[in-house]
């Protein structure tokens, strides 16, 4: 199959937001420590944070991860944090 054949295809990818809460989330360390734990799992396709409001959001792809296997993570990292919503999405 060549390259013209399959740029008529169209992937589905079923992204899902997840947002936690993570009391005393504060300083670039902290921050940091997060991304980069959460970039290790495989599927998450962006993470960020807010300081000023102690939350983190995750953005992933469901058929490579899950809500649980994150929150899982980050209690793994030390980070103790308490999901806020899940919302699926559609690309």
């Amino acid at each position: 199959m060549d390259s013209a054949d399959t740029m008529g295809e169209v992937m589905i990818v079923s992204k899902q937001s997840a947002y936690f809460k993570v009391p005393g989330l504060d300083g670039k360390h902290e921050i940091k420590k997060i991304k980069q734990g959460l970039d290790e799992i495989p599927g998450v396709l962006s993470v960020s944070a807010n300081g000023q409001k102690d939350q983190v959001a995750v953005d992933y792809d469901s058929s490579g991860t899950n809500v649980s296997a994150i929150e899982k993570h980050l209690r793994n990292i030390g980070v103790d944090a308490q999901l806020i919503s899940n919302q699926d999405h559609i690309m």
